[in-house]
Order: structure tokens, then sequence, then C-alpha cells
């Protein structure tokens, strides 16, 4: 007899519904006074919140409510377009319906209107490469249409050649540019900033990833290339700015190049390094190129000098930052370091001393990178 008492109220205990606050008041305080806490019926899975407002007069109803009933008031709260709009605190009456699905949550639901916006972010003014109509510019109900009219290149993100200007103040799709097939046309920057210590294995890392960014277009309004030496210095004489190009120098050319620099102190000053990028290679006058920036710092060594500053800094100014580690027996990585340089876990590379896969890996992300946000530049 026990045991039957004991199966039964397990089994009430399972089928008890849904918990929600009741009332139906003149302002959520009398509501919050008069109201109480009930159990749904099993039809009823979610609490209901409404809000009707005339001019300062509310009148709320809090209840239980089937999901599929409470989901369609709730749709004619805002009208995309901004008109004939239910649930808005601009209007002078109005009705609101919030719907939730935990037990008591329209307790303290407040179900609020919204309030129309007049216009959306405004689109850049011209369309390079493309033209652009919006039949009432950057206002609600403005409906703007895109397409690309020079030779190779194509709406992206494809299919967005129509969007409007929505009532909550967003555009119904994402504005696009028009941009070449990406890959193989990238446009962005890139600037490698390698240890002096590292020169022995220089030759190595170009000829790696100059195979891994062969699937790119290299143009010179399309992808440059720039690269620097540093160890307590950034050394001039062997770096080369982003109009040089310098992947075609031999390398014996340039291993003669690095033979006639002074003593090397044994000092790694990245942050140094990094600093001398930004403000001479990444500089103001740089920053009207509608070009991306990236900046791949190769060590082999633990930096001297703080890198944390300067390379949020880079980053903070748009810059995709990489560090890539050569690791030998001798040279374990600093991971907190390279992380402060590179600002997060997937732009951390650590090489072994042949370098097998590494400028693969490298190409595959910022690729995917740069081409899943073309438009962002």
């Amino acid at each position: 007899m026990l045991l039957q008492i004991f199966v039964v109220t397990a089994v009430l205990g399972f089928a008890q519904g849904l918990e929600c606050w009741q009332c139906s008041a003149n302002s959520f305080k009398e509501c919050q006074k008069t109201g109480k806490l009930v159990t749904c019926s099993s039809s009823e899975d979610v609490c209901s919140t409404v809000v009707r407002r005339y001019f300062m007069v509310h009148r709320i109803w809090k209840q239980c409510k089937q999901k599929q009933s409470c989901l369609s008031d709730r749709e004619q709260n805002w009208d995309k377009f901004g008109g004939n709009n239910q649930c808005n605190d601009n209007f002078r009456s109005s009705i609101c319906t919030c719907c939730c699905q935990k037990d008591s949550c329209n307790v303290n639901e407040m179900c609020k209107g919204k309030v129309t916006l007049n216009t959306c972010s405004a689109i850049r003014p011209n369309l390079k490469h493309g033209r652009m109509f919006c039949t009432n510019g950057n206002k609600v109900g403005s409906k703007c249409l895109f397409s690309c009219t020079d030779s190779g290149f194509y709406l992206n993100p494809a299919g967005h050649s129509t969007s409007q200007c929505m009532g909550n103040g967003e555009w119904s799709l994402k504005p696009p540019c028009c941009s070449r097939p990406c890959p193989p046309y990238i446009p962005f920057d890139l600037v490698w900033v390698f240890t002096r210590k590292s020169r022995e294995d220089l030759g190595l890392v170009q000829r790696t990833l100059r195979k891994s960014f062969s699937k790119l277009r290299r143009e010179e309004e399309n992808l440059r290339v720039g690269r620097i030496v540093y160890s307590d210095v950034v050394h001039e004489e062997v770096s080369f700015n982003l109009t040089t190009d310098w992947w075609n120098v031999p390398f014996g050319k340039l291993q003669a190049m690095l033979k006639f620099l002074p003593p090397d102190l044994g000092i790694v000053n990245t942050g140094a390094a990094l600093k001398y990028v930004k403000d001479y290679m990444l500089g103001k006058d740089h920053w009207d190129l509608s070009h991306a920036d990236i900046v791949i710092a190769v060590t082999d060594s633990e930096s001297d000098d703080d890198v944390t500053v300067i390379a949020k800094s880079l980053r903070d100014d748009g810059v995709l930052v990489y560090s890539v580690f050569l690791k030998t027996p001798e040279n374990k990585p600093n991971m907190q370091q390279l992380l402060d340089i590179a600002g997060e876990e997937e732009h951390v590379f650590i090489a072994d001393e042949n370098l097998e896969g590494i400028g693969d890996r490298i190409a595959d992300e910022l690729i995917g990178h740069l081409c899943q946000n073309i438009c962002d530049e």
C-alpha cells in the first residue's frame, strides 16, 4: 500500500505543469500585489504577459497560455517596415505580447514596447566597381538595389542585390560590396617580421610560405608583401617595404646581406619590431587603402621587451596579427607571450624544425578569415 501511494505521488509530481504568474491589473505594481503563481494545464506550455497602453493608462494581463497562440500574438508586436505597429512606445495606444517558457519567468516581465527608428545606418555613398540606387536614402522603408558593373566583379555576399531599411533600424540584408572571387583575389598587405636569430630558417620559411600563398593572385593592387628583420633593433638594410618585390630575390643574396649586419648582441625586442611595423609600414598614410592588413611574426626566441601593448594597438587598428614559433630542442615556446602577440589561440602556430604543413595551415586560416569578411575592409 505504501508503495502504491509513493508511485501515485511520484507520477503526480512528474506531471505537474509549468508555473506562471497570473494577474489582471492596471499597473505592474498592482499585478505584483494582487497576482498569484498558478500551475498551468498540460496544454499550456508558456507564460504570457500582455500590456495594453491607452495614452498613460496601462492594463496588464499575465497568465498561462498555449505556445503557438502566444507566439502568434507576439508576431504582431513588430512590423518590419515600421508601420501599423502594435508594440511601439511612439504610439498613443499599443499592445505588446511577451512569451517565456520557464517556471515563474513572467513574474517580473515588463514587456515594453519598442521605439520605431527613422533611419538605418548609412551605406557607403558609392559602390566601388558597381552601382547602388536607394528609393529614399537610409530612411525606414527605403529599398536599395545593388549591382556590379566592372567585368570580373560579383556581389559579395552573393544574392544580396536588394536590401530594405526596416522599422527596427536595421537593413533586411547586409549591404554587399563588389569583389573578385576570393580566393584567388584577396586585397591585403602582408608584413613578415623575422628575428635575426631565425635567419638560418629564413630560406625554408620563405620557400614554404611562398608555395602556400601561390593560390593567391599577386598583383600590386591586390596583394603586397613586405618584411623586416630585427634583433634588438630593426635592421633596415635587410628589410623590404610593401612596394618591393623581394620574393624573387635569390636566397643566396639575402644570406650575403645578412652577413654584413652588426654583431648580434643576443637581444630580441619583438615589441620594438611590431612598433616599427605600426609606425612606418602601416602608418596613417596607409589607412586610406582598402586593403586588409596582416602581420606575421616569426621567431625562435622569447622577446626581451614587452609585446602586449603594441600588439593590442595593432589589433585595435584592425590588423590581423599571427605569431609563429620555430621550435627546436633548445628553444621552447612561451605560449602566453605568443598569445599576447596574436590575441587569439587560432592565430598562434608552433612549427617544428622542418616546418611541415605550417605554411598551408597559416594560409588556410588567413584566406578563410579574409574571404569570409571581404566586405569589411
